[in-house]
Parts: structure tokens; C-alpha cells; sequence
């Protein structure tokens, strides 16, 4: 089957250059398949635990371990901010003091009172309102639509390539970008047209989307320059959401996944993935790569969308992301702008708060006379959590059929 990914028809093209794109969704990137994996594996076995690989099992529990392990630090790291505080910062005194002090605050998702953070917030959200112009340029010049790897049909190239200049504009300008917004919200429904998977790939773009629909609609005469407490969650929590959505699609559609790794060997040594991966039958080393390398994707997704560490996974995302279009696959995959300009955004925001808030609240009630309560606390929500957003769906994906995939 080839490959239906990175569709990112972009910013607000919609339903005016969709028989243009219609042929023109095949990913750049090679994932020619040299040999497919065992679908047995990924479904369902009689005499099994639970009908389920026991590697499956094996690799699914260490996930869950790690992400609970995840949130109990981040539950607990009021009291693990109060110890910096009082031992470590105490001694010192002056810049060594505030820099300790602003890095703990960044990585416990704490306000960060700095003004080059103040700064660095400011030019991230620029960088996001108008990066997708440099997108929408970028494709214009080089006769495709809102990416290089979907060319424009000749007959049709010309009044395409124009409507995306005017687009580009509008967005650089911070035109009208309320209709911006639901011009890019529209067009990711509409990439449903082609399947799931490339609807799911498309989701950073709807990040972009949502910034500019909740923008006022004189954009033309602001400054914006910081996003708020309502714009910050629901972006980090649609970002994350797609992340979690393509680690499941990696996973169901595993022979895709493998096949650029097939083409791209190096990408099969990241140490997560061998951490996840490790203790499990070589005769699967395929199988649990696949497996292991979906599951990072849906667990650093996972704790962004739901609040968790989220500079520092944000951090990752934005490094990893930045790797890959300037080094591994060069600017036919400049789209990548959108999550590292939706990434780079949240992670300079001061607004930064869990979607556990409740849990937290009975933590913090329970710190001063309620030590063996507050652990346990913090000690079973953080498996439950981990365990539901991990092991339910794996075991669901079981039942999947694979066969209409080749």
C-alpha cells in the first residue's frame, strides 16, 4: 500500500484546490517495504493472555511504567520545588541562584519570570501566527500545493499558485484571520476524503487553525504576540492529541511504519525505543520496533495533550522535529513548521496547568499530615492513568483487521 501521510493540505486552500490535490497526496519520503511484518503478532491468539503477544504485553507494561513514573514526579513536584528551594537554592546566591530557579520553573511547567523567556515567548507566537505563509510560498514557488511532494496539475498550477500568494498574504498581515482559521479548520475535514491516516497526519495544521479563528477580527490592527490561558490549552491539548492519534495509526498500520524504517535504517537506534524494546524475542526485533516506537509517540503526545511536563516533552518535539527537516529529510519537509511553531508556542507560556487538577488539589491538602495517604494517592492515580492510556487501546487494536491495508 503506498503511503497516504503528510497530506497537510496547510492553510484554508479547502474545497477550492482539492481536485488539484486529489492525486497528489504520496509521501516523499521512501518506505518501499522489504519484507512485512507478521500480522499475527499484532492480533489476536488463541492460548494467549488476553489473546495477546506476550511481547505485545511485555513492551505495553514498560510504557505504562515509565508514564506513570512520569506522573508521580509531576504530582510530587511541589514538594520536589520546595526542596531546591530551601537546600539547593539557599546557599547560593545571585545569577547561579535565578538561573537554578528558572530552569526548575521551566521544567516543572511553573511560570518562568525571565525576561528572555518573556522575549522568546513573544517572537514563538509571531513564529507561529505566519510561519504557514512561508509554507504556502515555498509550495507556490515550486508549482505544488501547500507542500513539495503534492505537485499542481499543469492545467490548474497558475490560479492555485495565486490563491496561496493571497493567502500567504492575508496571514503575514494578520488579515481576516478569524476566516484564516475556519478556512484550515474546514480543510483538515475535508482531508477525511482520503482516509484516517491522512487526516490524522494533517492534525498539527489544525493548531495553526485554532490560533487564527480565535483571534479577534481586526488581527490587522493588534499585536499579537502571547497567547492566553484558553488559547494555550486548547492548542497544547489538540497537538498532543495528534501525536497520541499517529503513535495508534503507526501501530494499526505497522507495515507503513516499518518500511520507511526499512529505507531510513538509523531511525531503528533511538534509545527509548531500545528501552521499550528491551527483554523481548529477537525472532519479533521488527515487530517490537514498530511497536515500541508508536508507543514513545503516543506517550510524549499523551502528557503533552494532558498537561505533563509539557516543556520539557515540547522541548523534544521542537529538536526533533527540527532534525529531520534540516538534516535527515531536508525542506520537502519544511511542513514540519507547524508542530515545531505549534511546540515552540506552548512551551514559552506561562499558562501552563494539568488536566489533573483535582489530584493535584488533594495532594497539596494532603502534604502536611497525610504523608501515606498523599503517596498512595499520587502512587495509584499515576498507574491508573498510565495504564488506561496505554493498554485498553493496545488490546483494542488487536481486533483490527490489516488486510485491506495491502
Amino acid at each position: 500500500m503506498k503511503a497516504r501521510l503528510r497530506l497537510g493540505l496547510g492553510v484554508g486552500l479547502g474545497p477550492l484546490m482539492l481536485p488539484a490535490a486529489a492525486a497528489a497526496h504520496e509521501r516523499f519520503v521512501k518506505h518501499e517495504l522489504k519484507q512485512h511484518l507478521q500480522d499475527g503478532f499484532f492480533q489476536q491468539q488463541a492460548g494467549k493472555p488476553f489473546g495477546m503477544d506476550p511481547n505485545m504485553i511485555q513492551v505495553g507494561l514498560l510504557v505504562t511504567l515509565v508514564l506513570a513514573a512520569f506522573f508521580v514526579f509531576f504530582f510530587l513536584r511541589e514538594g520536589l520545588d520546595e526542596f531546591i528551594r530551601y537546600k539547593i537554592l539557599a546557599p547560593l546566591r545571585g545569577a547561579v541562584q535565578r538561573t537554578v530557579h528558572n530552569v526548575a520553573c521551566f521544567v516543572m511547567d511553573k511560570p518562568v519570570r525571565s525576561k528572555w523567556f518573556y522575549a522568546a515567548g513573544e517572537w514563538s507566537v509571531i513564529m507561529f501566527l505566519r510561519s504557514p505563509a512561508l509554507v504556502l510560498m515555498y509550495s507556490a514557488t515550486n508549482d505544488s500545493l501547500v507542500m513539495p511532494s503534492y505537485p499542481l496539475e499543469p492545467s490548474s498550477a497558475v490560479i492555485f499558485k495565486f490563491i496561496q500568494v493571497l493567502l500567504a498574504i492575508l496571514i503575514l498581515t494578520q488579515t481576516l484571520l478569524p476566516l484564516c482559521g475556519a478556512l484550515v479548520i474546514g480543510t483538515w475535514f475535508y482531508t477525511f476524503r482520503w482516509g484516517p491516516f491522512v487526516a490524522i497526519d494533517a492534525i498539527p495544521i489544525v493548531t495553526a487553525g485554532i490560533l487564527y479563528a480565535m483571534s479577534p477580527w481586526q488581527s490587522h490592527k493588534l499585536a499579537i504576540t502571547r497567547l492566553n490561558a484558553q488559547q494555550t490549552r486548547v492548542i497544547r491539548f489538540v497537538f498532543g492529541l495528534g501525536f497520541v492519534a499517529l503513535g495508534w495509526a503507526k501501530i494499526y498500520n505497522h507495515d507503513l511504519t516499518v518500511g520507511v524504517a526499512d529505507n531510513y535504517p538509523w531511525i531503528m537506534n533511538d534509545p527509548m525505543v531500545g528501552f521499550f524494546k528491551m527483554g523481548t524475542d529477537p525472532a519479533f526485533q521488527r515487530e517490537t520496533w514498530v511497536l515500541s516506537f508508536a508507543l514513545a509517540e503516543v506517550m510524549s503526545g499523551f502528557m503533552i495533550m494532558m498537561g505533563i511536563f509539557t516543556r520539557l516533552w515540547g522541548t523534544i518535539m521542537i529538536v526533533m522535529f527540527t532534525k529531520l527537516t534540516l538534516v535527515d529529510f531536508g525542506w520537502d519537509e519544511i511542513p514540519h513548521i507547524y508542530p515545531i511553531g505549534a511546540a515552540l508556542a506552548v512551551v514559552t507560556s506561562n499558562h501552563l496547568h494539568s488536566e489533573f487538577g483535582l489530584v493535584e488539589k488533594i495532594e497539596r491538602a494532603l502534604r502536611s499530615d497525610a504523608p501515606a495517604k498523599r503517596f498512595t494517592l499520587v502512587a495509584v492515580s499515576a498507574t491508573v492513568i498510565a495504564f488506561l492510556a496505554v493498554m485498553p487501546v493496545l488490546y483494542f487494536l488487536t481486533f483490527t483487521n490489516r488486510s485491506l491495508l495491502r
